[in-house]
């Protein structure tokens, strides 16, 4: 997943037409199901408020527009699908289905729903939510960014992509009120891990149908995870409260959680020293750049690996990026031991793409640092020594550590190819919008795994990903990913996605940077909290002892 009270442009312009067009016979479905009362036996209401930082505004929290790791992480929180990570981010655990059971084909699911489930609303939760919720996301004109994710499911790719049109094709059938059939077109041994994704979670048709696109709003939503959205201020905070109408309410430690965004790295700190952050979030930049050393030697700092990898696009429908021998001189121009010291415990430089933490998979090697080699191509492309290139705009959003790589980059350039850069920063959501706009030349991009798997990283320079900002396409490279996709043996599968890992790396539409690092600073009254690679934070796994000695 990549690292507005409105959902993205894109968003605004379809949600309704959605709301409107395909949910219409669901709502038929639906509209024998009579609200419920909240329950009675709630928990005390002067549970612990738990406060952190952000990071990022989130673009939007529809799950069927959700891009980014900042964004699902508010919207885990709100919207509970079939299947939740538990808090190490290393088990599947029941969510909305109570129990699942696999086909002795390897290749179909039924989930059993609880039937305590309910939204926040009173309406039931039916297996017809989860139908409504991924037939939306599959419309080929609703534009959903990361529809990709369904296609192992019968049917979803041919749908998305408008070669049917009749939305019955797809394999996902309510069975009956609380079972749900779901075929795919082969065994995906990851496809419970989807059922864990925010996008595959269910959307309550009565409140997208009655608000359109605005139907995120505070006053608006409806949920059926254990918060539910109070309030949302703008550049400022939003403020979380526990949702009384979920099944586990009781369970949940926390009776409010405010998070605090596009806060500056000072003021973070600032604020977690002086007692009003409890923790000062996941997101990278959140601590000052220079001070990283020192915080981490700190008892309260959380320190550990994630499954995810930064890089730099470029953009191959642009000369002279089209020119692989172009792409390749900028990989081999850089040093990437020199990142080391600028990116300390926030990653692990890298000139490889799919991050360490893979079972049993194992990167091939990328460019090593070449000056003489990378003079040699950019001459062959007609650019000896740097002549007559043009100046190069390096788009990078506006965190410290970001901006501060993509200046070593640029210096790196000038220094060994005699090539000028230009880099520009912008806010985050206005650099994630230009990026998936494909209105950049080179910008900086990054992935956080959904699960660990090679192929979820893959997957994103197939040529029809919508993620695939690169415009990269090869036509042998799409078909060891998705032969990869229809091969049952575990090692000859990951020997293709390796391969295919290979091939991108040769063909370098990217130019890999580090591997991601977390480092967070976490109050020692907060429980239950678990640095895990996936950085799945659940927030109902979390409670606040009271301070010894208070």
């Amino acid at each position: 997943m990549r690292v507005g009270l409105q959902p993205t442009e894109l968003a605004d312009g379809v949600a309704s037409r959605l709301a409107l067009g395909l949910l219409s016979v669901s709502l038929l479905v639906m509209g024998c199901s009579s609200p419920v009362q909240a329950p009675s036996s709630l928990a005390p209401p002067d549970r612990a408020t738990f406060r952190f930082a952000q990071g990022p505004e989130p673009r939007t929290l529809d799950p069927a527009f959700i891009t980014d790791a900042y964004a699902s992480f508010i919207a885990a929180n709100l919207f509970e699908g079939l299947l939740v990570w538990n808090s190490a981010g290393t088990e599947l655990l029941p969510g909305l289905a109570a129990r699942h059971e696999l086909g002795e084909d390897g290749a179909s699911y039924t989930f059993h729903l609880r039937t305590d489930a309910i939204w926040s609303n009173g309406d039931p939760v039916t297996a017809t939510d989860f139908v409504v919720a991924w037939r939306r996301v599959l419309d080929p004109e609703g534009g959903s960014p990361y529809a990709a994710l369904l296609y192992p499911i019968r049917g979803a790719r041919e749908l998305h992509q408008g070669e049917v049109r009749d939305a019955a094709l797809l394999g996902v059938e309510a069975r009956d009120r609380h079972t749900l059939h779901v075929s795919l077109k082969h065994p995906s041994p990851w496809f419970p891990a989807i059922c864990a994704h925010s996008i595959t979670a269910p959307v309550n048709a009565r409140a997208l149908k009655r608000h359109g696109y605005a139907w995120t709003r505070p006053e608006n939503i409806v949920v059926n995870g254990a918060f539910t959205l109070h309030e949302w201020t703008q550049g400022k905070e939003l403020i979380l409260a526990r949702n009384p109408y979920y099944y586990d309410a009781n369970a949940v430690k926390l009776d409010r959680v405010v998070a605090r965004v596009e806060a500056s790295p000072e003021d973070v700190l600032a604020a977690y020293e002086t007692g009003q952050l409890d923790w000062t979030g996941h997101a990278a930049g959140l601590l000052p750049l220079d001070r990283l050393g020192e915080l981490a030697g700190r008892p309260d700092a959380r320190v550990h690996p994630q499954l995810g990898t930064s890089w730099f696009t470029l953009n191959t429908s642009e000369a002279p990026f089209s020119d692989v021998r172009v792409r390749r001189a900028l990989n081999l121009a850089l040093n990437r031991e020199d990142l080391v010291s600028l990116i300390g415990p926030l990653g692990v430089a890298t000139s490889r793409f799919v991050p360490p933490g893979m079972p049993d998979y194992e990167s091939p090697r990328g460019p090593s640092f070449d000056p003489e080699g990378a003079r040699g191509l950019l001459a062959e492309a007609g650019f000896a020594g740097g002549q007559d290139f043009p100046t190069i705009e390096l788009a990078v959003d506006d965190r410290n550590v970001h901006k501060k790589v993509a200046h070593w980059v640029a210096a790196s350039w000038r220094e060994h190819l005699g090539v000028e850069t230009t880099v520009f920063s912008r806010v985050w959501g206005v650099h994630a919008d230009a990026v998936e706009k494909r209105d950049f030349q080179v910008a900086r991009s990054g992935w956080l795994g959904d699960y660990p798997d090679p192929s979820n990283f893959l997957e994103l320079f197939l040529s029809d990903n919508a993620f695939n900002s690169a415009q990269w396409s090869d036509r042998a490279y799409d078909g060891m990913v998705r032969e990869s996709g229809r091969t049952a043996d575990s090692s000859s599968r990951l020997r293709l996605l390796a391969e295919a890992e290979a091939m991108l790396l040769e063909e370098a539409p990217i130019v890999p940077l580090f591997h991601f690092g977390a480092i967070s600073l976490l109050r020692p009254t907060v429980k239950g909290y678990v640095d895990n690679s996936l950085d799945v934070h659940l927030l109902k796994y979390l409670s606040i002892a009271e301070q010894s000695g208070s």
